[in-house]
């Protein structure tokens, strides 16, 4: 599959992405749908972006249209993926597991909302750069590049809806929390609480790192224990 077509299959991936959470495309869909409609809606459009997506990198692959290199990783990228994806999975765990509320109105900040504000998103910009710094052929940026895309887009638009909420739930979620780890915490806007974090948790994410590294080069074809040596 020529490039171009790679290329376009990322636009689509993004696309899939921003277009139907935009504010103000996603009210005027969970009117006209309902809330579960949309969200199959959602889920539908980014799965077949995804799949296509999948499909373009394994083609680009075959054929070998993307085989030079942007950059050449540091001696030490390996290593210092391995060293902080556990903080990625963390924040992903945390975030699946901690009810957050509605954009417009969202909930008070609690557990690992205390620590960041977009704990989701920041956890996959993390996995997407720690990534990208580590490869450097051009197939994989791109790849990398629009994950880390689709998580930067996802904090920018919500912070965007937290800005322009006319809810005191929505101002006091904004004004007592952070995008960055800890700012709030150490400003005294907020405190850390662990116990709504937890161990099982904490834990859920640990494993799930060690679950990904050990089938990593099973399923990507890519042993990260070995490149981090």
């Amino acid at each position: 599959m020529p490039t171009s077509l790679y290329l376009a299959a990322a636009l689509l991936l993004f696309v899939s992405h921003a277009v139907p959470s935009w504010p103000g495309v996603r009210p005027a869909l969970v009117a006209r749908l309902g809330r579960p409609g949309f969200m199959a809606l959602h889920s539908v459009l980014s799965l077949a972006a995804l799949t296509l997506f999948v499909v373009a990198y394994r083609d680009v692959d075959t054929a070998g249209d993307t085989a030079g290199f942007f950059f050449t990783p540091a001696g030490w990228a390996h290593q210092l993926a391995v060293a902080l994806m556990p903080m990625a999975f963390v924040l992903i765990a945390a975030r699946l597991s901690t009810k957050a509320g509605e954009p417009l109105s969202p909930r008070e900040p609690a557990g690992i909302y205390r620590v960041t504000r977009f704990p989701g998103s920041l956890g996959l910009l993390l996995w997407a750069v720690l990534h990208l710094q580590a490869t450097g052929d051009a197939r994989r940026v791109v790849l990398f590049a629009t994950m880390a895309a689709i998580a930067l887009f996802a904090m920018v638009k919500n912070d965007w809806v937290l800005r322009r909420a006319r809810s005191a739930a929505a101002r006091t979620f904004r004004e007592e929390t952070s995008v960055v780890p800890f700012a709030a915490i150490l400003a005294g806007r907020q405190r850390f609480v662990w116990h709504e974090i937890g161990w099982a948790r904490l834990l859920a994410g640990v494993a799930a790192w060690a679950v990904v590294l050990e089938a990593h080069r099973f399923v990507f074809g890519v042993d990260p224990l070995y490149w981090a040596r």
